[in-house]
């Protein structure tokens, strides 16, 4: 196969079940994120790709990347790759987009930026954020809308919003709750971090009986108190494990 590569050349670009628009979004790729092709036809509307990063695949928008050639790639590969930590990042110059939180800058010179057909951008705002733990980098994003198959800023789902975070600390975790409660050694009793698994929904303990998840109860990234909150005592009773990522 020729080109086996791909970019995601905007903000989100959604990661579909079946070859087409009306079909379940499964999961999201960001701005900068490579795709494996996974088809040996690629001027087909929707491609084939996996998610080499979570190992997930899905039908993807053409036009939501750019395929690379060989030489791009290894070009990229050579390159400084910055990840936006902060919730959103406004670009300027040749391109001007309100990238979200994990996309993926390629780096030509100081605050100048490069895609691989050429063009040259820059930043406006800090792509970093200065928190050094986990619970007050997810305290950001109090609000962001609940999306099914959000993997970003603009929408997140639970598993997606654990997989990020933990993405920008430098953390390998699988995408779907369920992998992730299986690939996490199990202890006794929550600390700041752990994460909390009920079926089909993970959360994030933050401390004092609380938790931060994306979930659609509020419809957002929100904290529950799961010793006071009539909701919070719901899921607690659910718990069927706590999660140490190490």
């Amino acid at each position: 196969m020729q080109n086996k590569w791909a970019m995601a050349i905007k903000p989100v670009v959604d990661v579909r079940a079946e070859p087409k628009f009306r079909s379940e979004r499964v999961h999201q790729i960001v701005f900068g994120e490579i795709v494996e092709l996974l088809e040996e036809q690629i001027d087909n509307e929707y491609l084939y790709i996996c998610d080499k990063r979570v190992d997930y695949r899905g039908y993807v928008n053409r036009n939501t990347l750019h395929i690379l050639s060989e030489d791009e790639h290894s070009q990229l590969n050579k390159l400084p790759v910055l990840k936006v930590s902060v919730p959103f990042c406004k670009t300027v110059g040749g391109l001007s987009f309100l990238l979200p939180v994990g996309s993926r800058l390629y780096k030509q010179s100081e605050n100048e930026y490069i895609l691989p057909n050429g063009t040259v951008y820059s930043l406006s705002d800090s792509l970093l954020n200065i928190h050094s733990n986990i619970i007050d980098l997810a305290l950001d994003f109090l609000g962001v809308p609940y999306l099914w198959g959000g993997i970003s800023s603009y929408g997140f789902d639970c598993s997606g919003f654990v997989n990020r975070l933990y993405d920008l600390t430098g953390k390998d975790l699988p995408r779907d709750a369920g992998d992730q409660e299986e690939c996490l050694e199990s202890v006794e009793s929550p600390e700041p971090g752990d994460l909390l698994f009920m079926k089909g929904h993970v959360m994030i303990y933050i401390g004092e009986g609380k938790i931060i998840h994306a979930n659609g109860h509020d419809m957002c990234v929100s904290i529950t108190d799961i010793v006071k909150d009539e909701y919070g005592k719901y899921l607690k009773n659910q718990i069927r494990k706590i999660g140490r990522v190490k």
